[in-house]
């Protein structure tokens, strides 16, 4: 595969001149380098067919869908049916609206930042990352950016639109349903405590504020599982020493995809929920908590509206630049099953 640094020796000329020539960015650059690079480029096969439209200053029709695999959380990132639900609806959303989805995801932040520097696209939508790293994915591309999901504090000047959900709301709805359901005990599990995961803990911390819970004897706890599989199964490894729980001990897991792993650990193990104790997750993604046995006590997000609206959003963005659609929490209901 031709690379810019073989195009700019081949041209007697820096790997930062021939990106400027890609992208158009040529008012430093003089004709003639202009012509020798875009003829080279041609010559050697850089330039996609799609991509000959970005030398001929034309909208590419790319958006960048991007997530940010940290090393991490890699394998839950590929596994939990959030992402690719939400993916599929994108690339969907955007072939109806005359868009090509290019799909990038790496652990490293930068490799992202200079893929959307070293192709054209016409926007980005970016899942999971934090408002700052949005902002200047934003700032480095001057392309528009709409967020999914994305995590701590934003400036009073953003121009990024997040499309969020009202995590807190989410774990305050569980949290309260399970105290009400007479646990006594509520473990909080999550990847970490962060982003969204803290967002839901933040929540269930309000249902102990509330008038009817106060001077009980109740146990409001986060566990932190780690973030990879080996991670996890040492700690369900250690609540199968501490059996038997009391039945009013409950474990409100911060995604479906972890709750349901629980719950296959001990299914394997003939202990049965929620006999020796509840479980009960958040997502209900495509449906899938309705399925495993017992059936999933769940928070319930609308998925594919989350990837309805980025595109929507961004399409407005990219019809008029000075527009930024505001940013929204898509609200969440308590999906009460046979876990609990």
């Amino acid at each position: 595969m031709v690379t810019i640094k073989q195009i700019a020796e081949r041209a007697g000329v820096s790997t930062a001149t021939v990106s400027n020539v890609i992208h158009g960015k040529t008012k430093k650059v003089s004709p003639e380098t202009v012509a020798k690079v875009s003829s080279l480029i041609e010559e050697m096969g850089y330039v996609q067919r799609m991509g000959l439209r970005v030398l001929r200053n034309d909208s590419s029709q790319l958006v960048a869908v991007i997530i940010n695999s940290h090393h991490a959380y890699h394998a839950s990132i590929l596994s939990d049916p959030f992402y690719g639900h939400t993916i599929g609806i994108i690339e969907e959303e955007l072939r109806k609206k005359g868009y090509y989805m290019m799909f990038y995801s790496s652990p490293e932040i930068e490799e992202i930042f200079k893929m959307i520097m070293t192709w054209d696209v016409d926007g980005v939508i970016a899942i999971s990352f934090s408002r700052s790293d949005c902002e200047k994915i934003r700032s480095m591309a001057q392309k528009p950016v709409v967020a999914i999901d994305a995590h701590g504090k934003t400036s009073e000047q953003s121009l990024i639109s997040n499309i969020g959900l009202n995590d807190a709301e989410g774990g305050y709805l569980m949290t309260r349903h399970l105290f009400e359901k007479g646990y006594e005990s509520v473990f909080v599990c999550g990847f970490s405590d962060y982003g969204i995961d803290h967002e839901r803990w933040l929540g269930a911390q309000r249902v102990l504020l509330l008038p009817e819970y106060q001077g009980r004897n109740l146990r409001l706890q986060f566990i932190e599982l780690g973030t990879t599989q080996e991670e996890r199964e040492v700690y369900h490894k250690q609540m199968l020493r501490q059996l038997p729980f009391s039945r009013r001990t409950a474990f409100f897991f911060t995604s479906d995809l972890l709750a349901m792993e629980v719950n296959s650990f001990f299914a394997e193990r003939g202990i049965h929920i929620p006999e020796a104790f509840g479980i009960a997750g958040f997502d209900d993604n495509m449906g899938a908590s309705k399925f495993c046995t017992p059936r999933l006590t769940t928070i319930r997000q609308d998925v594919a509206m989350k990837g309805k609206l980025a595109v929507r959003n961004l399409v407005a963005m990219l019809e008029n630049p000075s527009v930024c659609p505001e940013s929204l929490a898509l609200p969440v209901s308590l999906v009460i099953r046979s876990s609990t």
